[in-house]
């Protein structure tokens, strides 16, 4: 592939990725992605086949960022605990994309979202965490975490933020963190609510 033909595939992604992301999969056609990269239409099914074709690459592309950001925030981290992520303007697109797909019922995030659940589970067991239900648990907070990720532009408008900000984004994070370390339920509710559980389980 000559680098002209790369610059044009990656001209393309990223047109499809911001569109895909505003509009959605389904309002969103070949023309206006060939219009917002400066292609034709003959050129995205040259490169990609179809506009499913499209979408399951750039699912491919940014389930991969984002993973390698998350290693990147990780390693740092480790090597320096005073570090603070920054989430610039990419992994904050890349973010509501993902928060899109799962909306629009997109395969690839249906399956992105049950390996978070797998990944989150396993740690939960591997870290001899007591929990009554870790598979639940993982897929509550993958659901929680997700959540912000689909909403982040209503929660930060809601919090007089400026949408699609690093700020606005620390600060949901920060708030998520406040609730994780100083959770707002009654342990005796929530022992009713297991008991419940257990009860409709016994009558099936």
């Amino acid at each position: 592939m000559s680098t002209e033909d790369f610059t044009a595939r990656a001209r393309i992604r990223d047109a499809a990725i911001r569109l895909f992301t505003e509009r959605g999969m389904e309002k969103t056609s070949i023309l206006d992605i060939a219009e917002e990269a400066g292609v034709s239409g003959g050129l995205i099914r040259h490169h990609f086949g179809s506009k499913d074709g499209l979408r399951e690459a750039c699912d491919a592309y940014v389930f991969d960022e984002l993973l390698r950001f998350k290693e990147e925030v990780l390693a740092k981290g480790s090597a320096n605990p005073g570090f603070l992520p920054t989430f610039d303007t990419r992994q904050l697109l890349y973010r509501r994309y993902l928060g899109r797909g799962m909306v629009d019922g997109s395969a690839a995030a249906a399956a992105q979202f049950t390996e978070i659940v797998d990944g989150t589970e396993a740690y939960f067991r591997e870290q001899g965490m007591d929990l009554p239900d870790p598979r639940g648990v993982a897929a509550a907070l993958a659901a929680m975490t997700g959540g912000l990720m689909i909403l982040q532009d209503h929660v930060a408008r809601a919090l007089g933020e400026e949408p699609g900000t690093n700020e606005a984004m620390l600060r949901m994070s920060l708030a998520a963190g406040h609730l994780f370390l100083n959770p707002l339920g009654d342990s005796e509710v929530l022992e009713k609510a297991r008991e419940a559980l257990a009860a409709y389980r016994r009558k099936e």
